[in-house]
């Protein structure tokens, strides 16, 4: 982190409050929330620091069968959290358990790791996977932006001067649906190669609705379009499984990654993918090892 023309912290107690400096500040003030992300940000006009811990938005709520979530609550509550354990199949809670060493997860916030992605970022591929909405608040008021939207570019670039993300709203699932992610690391603490999160709905074998969503190949989470339309409206088999995980494997964009080659990125999806379709739509007992 370089602050060499920081001038002054302010800790301001309200949203309205916290608006109205940044929008004063324009691009010499950024919001802090966790502060991982400033690790890796080049900061030397900086010249204020709008810290947001005094805000009220760290909670998580439930809301006709869905979740409201404050935008700094701590990945580590998320983890721990009784409604995020009943929601989706729990897959929000086994995220944020996956996200790094105890520490990250005590540092990092659920608004922060979906503004500020990275190739290793996980809360975003979970979120895109849930048609998740994010609420934001500015000079303006407050707005809601679907996850698909958020995510169609660098979401920074979607807030305008002084906007703050303050929630995140994921809606009520269908009782018939089906939710689950995999992540695969080489370690328990290590940044995930690559993520996969699948949301389906299902009559039988039959499936109604699909999403599938793949993080780690490129910096943004992508949906799988051609995967879906294999499976989407009909009776599931092995082959018609085989047959979307291959799909998925191939249209994804896969940007460089030092820590491994893109072929092997290609061949973690087709895993990941056909994992959890056996899991969750064929109900199969597939142990975690046979996904890679």
């Amino acid at each position: 982190m370089r602050l060499s023309e920081l001038k002054k912290v302010s800790y301001p107690e309200t949203v309205a409050e916290a608006v109205r400096i940044l929008a004063e500040g324009d691009t010499r003030a950024l919001p802090l929330s966790g502060g991982v992300s400033f690790v890796f940000a080049p900061l030397k006009s900086v010249e204020e620091l709008v810290s947001l811990s005094r805000l009220p938005l760290s909670y998580i709520k439930e809301e006709k069968g869905g979740l409201r979530i404050g935008a700094i609550t701590p990945v580590a509550d998320l983890a721990v959290s009784r409604a995020a354990e009943k929601y989706g199949d729990g897959v929000l809670a086994r995220t944020a358990r996956r996200i790094g060493s105890t520490l990250n997860r005590n540092l990092i916030t659920v608004g922060g790791n979906l503004v500020q992605p990275f190739i290793w970022s996980d809360l975003p591929t979970v979120a895109l996977v849930l048609d998740a909405v994010v609420v934001i608040q500015g000079p303006g008021g407050k707005r809601t932006v679907k996850a698909e939207r958020f995510f169609a570019r660098m979401p920074k670039q979607l807030l305008k001067a002084g906007e703050l993300v303050t929630e995140v709203i994921f809606p009520s699932l269908p009782k018939n649906s089906r939710t689950a992610c995999e992540q695969f690391g080489l370690t328990e603490v290590d940044f995930a190669y690559l993520k996969t999160a699948i949301r389906l709905s299902r009559t039988g074998k039959k499936c109604l609705d699909l999403a599938i969503v793949i993080g780690g190949a490129t910096i943004l989470p992508q949906r799988a379009p051609g995967a879906e339309a294999a499976l989407k409206g009909k009776t599931a088999n092995q082959v018609l499984v085989n047959e979307a995980s291959e799909i998925a494997a191939e249209e994804i964009r896969v940007q460089r990654d030092i820590r491994c080659s893109e072929d092997y990125k290609r061949d973690l999806a087709r895993a990941q993918v056909r994992g959890i379709l056996e899991r969750i739509l064929l109900d199969q007992k597939v142990p975690e090892w046979k996904l890679f």
